[in-house]
């Protein structure tokens, strides 16, 4: 093979210059959909896993599965399951510090969420309480979303309103 033959001509740079700045290449890229859902999410089971000394301890975990509907009290579509894991605890200021993870499967897909929360040492959260997480990936109809997942404890203390902030490619 000739060696000149793998060397861009200046024509060949020109032209994709063009191709590029008038979108020809850019154009290829899928587009974004900006998407607001809400539902609300019923605590169905609550678990605490305590495989340390008895009392809050790094690795204590909560889990909890929650049902999904599109209104409180509505008819299940879907499903939830978090997963929270003491990282951190400070008995001096009361206070523990939680990785979470957060599954939801929805109707035509999944969304996957992960954050980290504070709460009262050993508590779980009460009604009022509300946090944001990082919409980290999902499945289905939300494969390659990101944005966030906020949460409000209603006064029941069982139902959480869920609000997804969602950038979907």
């Amino acid at each position: 093979m000739n060696a000149r033959a793998l060397v861009p001509t200046a024509a060949a740079l020109v032209a994709l210059g063009v191709m590029v700045s008038n979108g020809a290449v850019a154009s290829a890229a899928p587009k974004a959909a900006e998407v607001t859902l809400v539902m609300y999410s019923e605590t169905v089971g609550f678990f605490n896993v305590d495989s340390n000394a008895p009392g809050i301890d790094h690795g204590d975990l909560f889990h909890r599965e929650l049902s999904l509907s599109r209104t409180p009290g509505g008819p299940v579509v879907g499903v939830a399951y978090s997963q929270a894991e003491v990282i951190s605890h400070s008995p001096e200021n009361d206070v523990d510090v939680r990785r979470v993870t957060v599954e939801d499967r929805l109707p035509k897909g999944q969304l996957f969420m992960m954050g980290v929360t504070e709460l009262k040492r050993g508590t779980t959260p009460a009604p009022g309480w509300t946090d944001t997480y990082a919409v980290i990936g999902g499945t289905g109809k939300y494969a390659g979303a990101r944005g966030t997942q906020s949460l409000l404890l209603l006064p029941d203390g069982k139902t959480f309103k869920v609000t997804w902030r969602l950038t979907i490619l």
